[in-house]
């Protein structure tokens, strides 16, 4: 797994390379892995190196607090929708998959 492999994921999470991200716009296209790595999203902090349970990509895709409003029994302290917002969730082999890739290390090959 490797940084290419997430941009693939999260593209195809909202339809593929091409397709328009509204709310927060695409922020894995066009970025390198350390601009990603270190990206703020909705002024929270996108990655934690090594913790990949407690970054705020994964707690998205999850659904889990502060992420997961919109879920029919949303977490305690949910207040932002699940993520990709109004779209199918992302199967959980390629969640599981980003996170190992963050408790990797986030490696860029």
């Amino acid at each position: 797994m490797n940084f290419k492999d997430v941009v693939a994921i999260l593209d195809n999470s909202v339809g593929g390379a091409d397709a328009d991200v509204v709310s927060h716009g695409p922020f894995w296209r066009d970025v390198t892995r350390d601009r990603f790595v270190d990206m703020k999203v909705g002024g929270r902090k996108l990655v934690v190196l090594g913790d990949g349970a407690g970054s705020n990509l994964v707690l998205s895709l999850k659904g889990e607090a502060p992420f997961g409003s919109d879920l029919d029994d949303p977490p305690v302290g949910a207040v932002i929708p699940r993520m990709p917002a109004y779209l199918d969730p992302v199967p959980a082999e390629d969640i599981d998959r980003i996170e190992q890739w963050i408790d990797d290390g986030c490696p860029a090959d």
